[in-house]
């Protein structure tokens, strides 16, 4: 009975050995092929990936320097009063300056001008009432009298 079952365990064990060695075949088989076998690492879809990335990358970077150029250009062009504005502005000062000075040198001048024009305005008067004592001498009397009396009086002030 020992037997039996001694037997019946060498028989699994051969079995299984022999199972063993095919697979150890297989093996060593499928190793040769690996062996055989170059593989080449392939990178041209991640390159490709890459440089589609790398394009569009620079695309939003030259939409961007465009933007902020523009902008730039916006800024300097803008301000809080515009250039013709503040030119006109400029220009009515200047003219204001020199229209004060003008009216400044006319006024300094004024006293002479008042000094003319009361000698022309005597002079005037004094021609018109020549005329008219001319015409009328018994006035040209009257008035003589008359400035004795006013130069007799003495000033009331």
């Amino acid at each position: 009975m020992g037997y039996k079952k001694l037997d019946e365990v060498m028989e699994l064990l051969t079995d299984e050995l022999d199972g063993f060695n095919k697979a150890l075949g297989r093996l060593e088989r499928l190793t040769r092929n690996v062996e055989d076998i170059r593989i080449m690492p392939d990178t041209s879809e991640i390159e490709k990936l890459l440089e589609t990335h790398l394009q569009r990358e620079k695309e939003k970077a030259l939409k961007l320097q465009e933007s902020v150029h523009t902008l730039q250009k916006r800024l300097t062009a803008a301000s809080v009063i515009s250039r013709s504005r503040l030119w006109l502005h400029y220009s009515i000062w200047s003219v204001s300056l020199v229209i004060i000075g003008y009216l400044a040198f006319k006024v300094s001048t004024m006293d002479e001008l008042r000094e003319e024009s009361f000698f022309k305005g005597r002079q005037e008067v004094i021609t018109s009432l020549r005329g008219y004592f001319d015409q009328y001498p018994e006035h040209y009397k009257d008035y003589e009298q008359w400035l004795k009396e006013k130069d007799s009086v003495p000033n009331q002030k």
